[in-house]
């Protein structure tokens, strides 16, 4: 009898698909199909040989196959290598069959151990050594939820301006203490896992996206010491921390830059320099930056330009220089063996260069924006998303596999940003293939750019067109992600037509299928804090100075970094003393607008948003399926179901004035009842309680299901999705 710790010969895998459906190439190198006629299967293994076959991942060094029926699947997968190479080889199954996303071992070629047996494999993360062959019984993500591999994918991952979050010796400034004294509200959020903007040591002349130093923290923000605290207080209430990594420059006052500038011959290269043109009288190219200057500043100690894609003191390091690679992976290093669970990689787009320095175009709408200052002005074809600067990503996202597999660790989660409206551009963070695995989550920023759009184009049906776009877009490989606004957007509240539609998009965040991203204080509906040119010393966000007054509201983004709004019953909403001085000043809402005041109400955007966290913890969220079921202007809608269970979410574009919307989703769902209902499981802040959707547990119609402007509802409904042909 076989058991999943014994070992049986590598080729007989392959009696576990028809014999007619393989080629000499398939077995090459193992056995031959002439071999493979004669042997018979043994009687226990042939349990596996079941229902229909189908072709996984087929390559020379790898065959792979499922066999499934209604009720059962399994993937066999057999390495063919036969060199004496050690190398560990990533491969993604995710997609391949339906939903299934999770696996274990049942039969191996090899002896496994009691801990490998037990543990649960997330198709997205197969790992495989030379000459490995294995059955999986596969299962689906929500049968089979295994905190070590899949916690970035069910969870929510809650991003922190440290400076802003919670000042804890009266400074001024948020700081990693202040922070540990906040985490019992982040986990009464249910979130999963904490993202930290930079806190390393820098001159802070960009809030921290200039590092001086990546192997230590900022004393504004506390010490090495305080750090390991947090990691250990975060992983003791078995939450994830991971921070931002910023690896496509450093600060002018690193150490390296210094040696550059002096020609220190192991650093003269760790950064991008050009004589120019015309013997240097002129730039090099004409590249304009993310924050409103030119790409290049000249530098009299080397005689030589230097590039910067952002401000001037943040020069790009060269990444076709291996040694710079070497100290990037060091760093990493450095964090992991502290006990960090991922990283969060800043602007991945410009980590490469062409380096023929050609100029680079204007886009076609460029003609309203002046192009000395506004990065929006050109196709950058040349200085961003180059096939070198996504090579790095698959390269860092092998680096942490290895690590993990080396080190006993959970898996290391990587997310990237990428800030380009070209929903293909974004896909290919990804990774090529199935075998060249990339980003885990690059960020999906396309619901923050349709906020961009003015208010009588934020509607359902260019919300669909955003949401359909990524969605037929995404690889099928690929795990999505969702995102309302991050620190260098300004705040989701204050861009919606109506306050109001904020639960919505709460709707939107959390139970459509994927990772959800989640800034600071969206979850109360913070605002943004105006800021104008007159008030110099309260901007922070040196950036926006470079745009002068036309540009200056759009671009500064101290807007959205404001201290978090905690309470009205203390000074600065609770951030820090009544003697310090906020090194931003709050938002004016804060007095109104707080947590304490939301914990307390009956009804809350914070309610709602940990009440929808909750939800999103079920199967049909998790792993299951989504169609949208209707997009018009007035009404966005879409279900989630999984085995029996169905769920209908339903928002009401419109702002304030509107008139109501009335729908029959009998119809629109092809129900095959004439009647459908619906239980309230949740539903937005401003519906009345003596609305017919206005408690939680009311069972309501769906043959006129009314909402007025701005409401959103969750109902279950009291069918199987099997009576619902839409799903079928």
């Amino acid at each position: 009898m076989l058991s999943p710790s014994s070992s049986i010969a590598r080729g007989s895998f392959f009696l576990l698909a028809p014999l007619e459906s393989l080629h000499c190439e398939d077995v090459k190198n193992i056995t031959s199909i002439e071999e493979l006629k004669k042997t018979k299967i043994d009687e226990q293994f042939v349990r596996y040989c079941i229902g229909e076959y189908k072709p996984a991942i087929v390559t020379a060094n790898l065959f792979s196959f499922f066999r499934f029926t209604d009720k059962q699947a399994y993937l066999i997968i057999i390495d063919k290598r036969s060199d004496s190479t050690s190398e560990l080889r990533r491969y993604n199954f995710y997609g391949l069959l339906d939903t299934y996303g999770k696996g274990k071992i049942v039969i191996s070629s090899s002896t496994l151990t009691s801990e490998q047996i037990k543990k649960s494999i997330n198709l997205t993360n197969v790992l495989i050594n030379q000459g490995q062959a294995f059955v999986l019984e596969l299962f689906q993500f929500s049968e089979d939820y295994d905190e070590s591999q899949d916690w970035w994918m069910r969870g929510i991952i809650y991003e922190i301006v440290v400076a802003s979050y919670q000042d804890s010796n009266n400074d001024g400034i948020g700081d990693i203490q202040g922070l540990r004294q906040r985490l019992d509200y982040i986990q009464s959020l249910g979130v999963k896992t904490i993202w930290l903007t930079p806190i390393y040591t820098s001159p802070w002349k960009d809030y921290g996206y200039d590092i001086s130093n990546f192997c230590d923290i900022d004393p504004r923000f506390g010490t090495l010491d305080d750090f390991r605290q947090l990691i250990d207080d975060v992983h003791s209430r078995h939450m994830r921390i991971i921070i931002d990594f910023v690896p496509n420059h450093t600060s002018n006052e690193h150490p390296w830059f210094q040696a550059a500038l002096r020609n220190d011959p192991k650093y003269v290269d760790y950064y991008i320099w050009h004589k120019g043109k015309n013997n240097g009288k002129d730039l090099p190219t004409n590249w304009v930056g993310s924050s409103g200057q030119h790409m290049w500043t000249f530098s009299s100690e080397r005689n030589m330009y230097y590039l910067h894609q952002f401000l001037d003191c943040q020069p790009d390091l060269n990444f076709r220089n291996e040694k710079v690679i070497d100290e990037m992976e060091k760093i990493f290093r450095f964090w992991l063996d502290l006990g960090i669970d991922g990283f969060r990689a800043d602007a991945v787009r410009h980590l490469i260069e062409n380096e023929q320095y050609n100029d680079e175009p204007l886009c076609k709408d460029a003609k309203d924006m002046d192009p000395n200052i506004m990065y929006a002005a050109y196709d950058h074809i040349e200085s961003a998303d180059q096939p070198g600067s996504y090579e790095l990503v698959r390269r860092w996202r092998k680096f942490f596999d290895e690590y993990a597999y080396e080190n006993n660790r959970d898996y290391i989660v990587l997310v990237t940003e990428a800030y380009i409206r070209d929903v293909k551009t974004v896909m290919q963070y990804f990774g090529d293939n199935r075998e060249e695995c990339g980003s885990d989550v690059p960020i999906n920023f396309f619901i923050t750019y349709y906020l961009d759009k003015d208010d009588d184009e934020k509607h359902g049906l260019e919300l669909d067109k955003v949401l359909s776009d990524w969605q037929v877009n995404l690889p099928e490989y690929g795990w999505s992600n969702w995102c309302l606004g991050s620190h260098d957007s300004h705040r989701i509240t204050s861009r919606l037509p109506s306050k109001e539609l904020i639960d919505g998009f709460y709707m939107l965040l959390l139970l459509q299928s994927g990772t959800a991203l989640i800034y600071y204080g969206d979850e109360i509906g913070m605002c943004d804090r105006p800021f104008t040119l007159t008030n110099r010393d309260e901007i922070v966000d040196i950036t926006a100075f470079n745009y002068g007054e036309k540009y200056f509201n759009k671009m500064i983004r101290d807007c959205q970094r404001t201290p978090m709004q905690w309470t009205n019953q203390q000074a600065h909403a609770g951030f820090t003393s009544s003697t310090a001085k906020p090194f931003l000043p709050l938002s004016d809402t804060w007095p109104e607008l707080n947590v304490e005041q939301q914990q307390n109400a009956l009804r809350s955007h914070l309610k709602l948003f940990q009440q929808l966290v909750k939800l999103r913890q079920q199967s049909p969220f998790y792993g299951g399926h989504q169609k949208k079921v209707i997009a018009t202007k007035e009404l966005y809608a879409f279900v989630r179901w999984f085995d029996k269970d169905i769920y209908l979410i339903i928002i009401n574009m419109n702002k304030k004035g509107h008139n109501p919307v009335i729908s029959d989703f009998v119809k629109l769902l092809k129900c095959q009842d004439k009647e459908l209902f619906g239980e309230v499981i949740a539903r937005s802040c401003n519906v009345l309680d003596d609305s017919l959707i206005g408690n939680e547990g009311n069972q309501i119609n769906l043959n006129n299901l009314i909402l007025q402007s701005s409401e959103a509802v969750v109902l279950k409904l009291l069918t199987s999705p099997s009576n619902i042909s839409f799903c079928q």
